[in-house]
Parts: structure tokens; sequence; C-alpha cells
């Protein structure tokens, strides 16, 4: 047992078919194709494998959906890679029949429904009550116009009583006159006075005695 296959049995799987040589391994499984080499173990999904064709300096690439796996063409003989290699299509079919889904159980089709009973049919509508052809408009209203009341008459007024005049009055006339006398005489018995004295009295007892007069007057 080389180097390569001791690796690849260290990963506890059963290979289906198997190509050792000089610089690595290529074994089948139930579900990888899986290549060990210097750089290690890689492995790819045999379901998703769509192509197998030649890689680039020298390599053989395995093609799938997302990945892909290059194997160098002086890890093995030529002949025995191809063979190999070939011999790929009946576990990548294998593989894709059992990733498969399974057809859809028909479900039993559902018994079918009673139909909905009839409606009843509606009562028969009651009959609308027409609105008359023709009908008197009533009369409009009159605009009620309130009367301005009547001015009352004011009572005449009450005459005024005549009587004799009033007694304050000839008071008031003796004053104004006593007043007048007792300035005139103030003013004739001080001629030596100070004359803005003078002038003050006499002025204040004229119009002292004036309105004396005034009020006597009035007060009739």
């Amino acid at each position: 047992m080389g180097k390569y296959e001791a690796a690849f049995s260290r990963l506890g799987e059963k290979a289906l078919g198997q190509l050792e040589g000089p610089g690595g391994f290529l074994a089948v499984t139930e579900t990888h194709l899986v290549f060990v080499d210097e750089n290690g173990v890689q492995r790819l999904e045999l379901a998703r494998i769509r192509r197998v064709g030649r890689g680039e300096a020298g390599t053989l690439a395995v093609q799938g959906d997302e990945a892909s796996l290059s194997i160098p063409l002086r890890a093995f003989p030529l002949e025995e890679l191809k063979t190999f290699l070939e011999g790929l299509k009946p576990h990548v079919a294998r593989a894709r029949k059992a990733t498969a889904a399974p057809p859809p159980v028909p479900r039993p089709s559902p018994a079918p429904a009673e139909p909905p009973p009839l409606p009843e049919p509606p009562p028969p509508a009651q009959e609308a009550r027409t609105a008359p052809l023709w009908e008197e408009e009533p009369p409009p209203r009159r605009a009620s116009v309130e009367l301005a009341p009547e001015p009352e008459a004011s009572p005449p007024p009450a005459p005024k009583a005549q009587g004799g005049r009033h007694p304050l009055a000839l008071l008031l006339k003796a004053l104004a006159l006593l007043t007048l006398a007792y300035t005139v005489a103030f003013v004739a018995l001080n001629p030596g006075a100070d004359p803005w004295v003078l002038a003050g009295v006499g002025l204040g007892g004229l119009g002292l005695a004036l309105t004396q007069w005034s009020l006597a007057t009035s007060s009739r």
C-alpha cells in the first residue's frame, strides 16, 4: 500500500473504484470523487460533476456546478487515467439519481362538495307610496308689522305760584347798600392811607355789594 492510498484509508471511506500512480491516488466512493496527492485530500461531489476535460498547465479538469478538481497528468499513467475517468459516468448517473427528489405522491381528490342550497325568493316588496300628482301650496305668511306705540301726552306744566317777594331779597339789598356805604366811608375817612390798601378795600367792597345785590334780584 502506497503512502497516498494509506492517507485515503485513514478517511474511513469505502472505495468503489481506485487508481494509484506515482504522484497521487484517485478513488470513487458512494458520493464523491477523492484525489490525494502531496497537497492533501481534495474531493468533489459525484452528483455535481458536469464535465471532464483538459485543464491548464498539463492537468485534467473535473468540473462541477460550483467547484472543480485539477488532476496533474504526470501523477498517473495517461491511459489508465483516461480509462478511470471514463468509468466515472455510471457512478455520476447513480449519484444524481439518488439525490433526485422523489416524485410527489398524488393526493386523493377531495369528495365533491354538496351544492349550496338555492336562496329563498325574496318576499314581495311592499308597494311604495306614490307622491300626489298635484298639491295646493299653502298661502305665504304675511310678515307681521309692529305699530310704533303712540307717544303719551305729557301733562301741562304746573303754573308757577304767584306770591309776594321773597323776604331774603330785601335783606340782601340792605346788606349791599350797607357794604357800599361802608366802603365809601372808609375811603373818604382815610385819605392818607396806602393807595393800594384803599384800592383793595374799594374794589372788594364794591364787588361784595354787587354780589349781594345780584343775589337779591335773582331770589324773587
